[in-house]
């Protein structure tokens, strides 16, 4: 059972993987030759594609600041309700 096992992997395993060693190295080589040519392109876009999404996100959260920050003044009587008489020590409107 052992030799033919053996004969069998001979006969028709090796050649098999042969080629198939011989078509993956062919591959690599087409893969590292195009890397090499394309590596910059390939940089630009990933450091353009992540500064557009920092200047989504940043502008996403000026927005949110920018609408927290005049919420609730709209609403309240923080400016309208303030005395101005001059006393002295008085707190504005909480």
């Amino acid at each position: 059972m052992y030799t033919l096992r053996r004969r069998l992997k001979r006969t028709y395993w090796y050649p098999i993987s042969v080629d198939i060693e011989r078509a993956l190295r062919k591959f690599r080589k087409l893969v590292d030759r195009t890397y090499l040519k394309i590596w910059l392109y390939i940089l630009i876009l990933f450091v353009i594609s992540w500064g557009y999404c920092a200047f989504i996100k940043m502008r996403h959260d000026y927005s949110l600041i920018n609408n927290y920050a005049h919420f609730e003044v709209l609403s309240s009587d923080y400016y309208t309700k303030w005395r101005t008489d001059g006393n002295p020590g008085q707190d504005p409107p909480k």
